[in-house]
């Protein structure tokens, strides 16, 4: 017999029945609802996803060739429009010497475009090679018109090394208006440059940086008005440096003690 008392906790435990089945129920319409909106996502995706079907290289080349680029790349086209890891392309390419830069896009709906800004040469490395500016070689089967470039030389070291150092020198040498037609690191580890002047400069192995700076102080104290009659400047001094001048000279200009041929001009 069902009596007055029960009756209210038969309704309470109905209504939490349905309250459950329904939570149930919506918990249940939410991840079909999820699963499906995924399951389209997917499908999207790859929809999108499609294979590559067009790959285009731009830039100006002189020294580069687009079947190289594209030769390497050839391997390295995996997955689709959306999947292609651009990353990986652009560090491949920029793998080669004379790949200076590179920027990848996707167009839509399939196509790559890819821009390459091709490296220029900054000086000769040795009797058959040429550098970038980060020292990397570079071949050139036509090399007409470059015998003008400085000309790099080591008896030991890599040829990173030797640009850095032709970079720095060039820099330092900005004030006095002296440009770098050789640089040489001999067999002892010392630096030794020739300008396009024909000066010569002995430097050594070790503190260029304050050797170069003395002579930019010398050189704007009065030692520039005998550029065109210097010979060699050897920067090997502990306080100073000797200059050999090609013909006589009056001293008095600048501080200079006369040795024969030599000067001495003290920093």
């Amino acid at each position: 017999m069902v009596t007055e008392n029960n009756r209210p906790n038969q309704e309470t435990e109905a209504r939490g029945l349905s309250e459950k089945f329904l939570d149930g129920l919506s918990k249940l319409v939410t991840l079909v609802i999820v699963c499906a909106v995924l399951y389209g996502a997917v499908i999207a995706f790859e929809e999108l996803d499609q294979p590559i079907t067009k790959v285009t290289i731009e830039g100006e080349f002189k020294y580069l060739q687009h079947s190289e680029l594209a030769s390497l790349l050839k391997d390295q086209m995996d997955g689709g429009f959306l999947t292609v890891d651009l990353r990986k392309l652009q560090n491949v390419l920029q793998e080669h010497p004379w790949v200076g830069e590179v920027s990848i896009q996707r167009q839509w709906p399939a196509y790559l475009q890819i821009d390459v800004v091709e490296e220029v040469p900054i000086a000769r490395w040795g009797d058959d090679a040429f550098l970038n500016r980060l020292g990397d070689k570079l071949t050139i089967n036509d090399n007409s018109g470059l015998e003008n470039l400085p000309l790099l030389t080591a008896e030991f070291g890599s040829s990173s090394e030797v640009m850095e150092q032709y970079q720095r020198l060039a820099e330092l040498l900005l004030p006095t208006g002296l440009k770098l037609a050789k640089l040489q690191l001999d067999g002892l580890g010392a630096w030794r440059v020739e300008t396009s002047k024909g000066i010569r400069m002995v430097i050594g192995r070790n503190h260029v940086g304050e050797k170069i700076r003395r002579l930019v102080l010398v050189w704007e104290s009065g030692l520039h008005l005998q550029s065109d009659n210097i010979e060699t400047i050897d920067l090997r001094y502990p306080n100073g440096l000797a200059v050999a001048f090609r013909d006589p000279v009056e001293t008095g200009a600048i501080n200079i003690e006369k040795t024969d041929k030599n000067s001495i001009v003290h920093g």
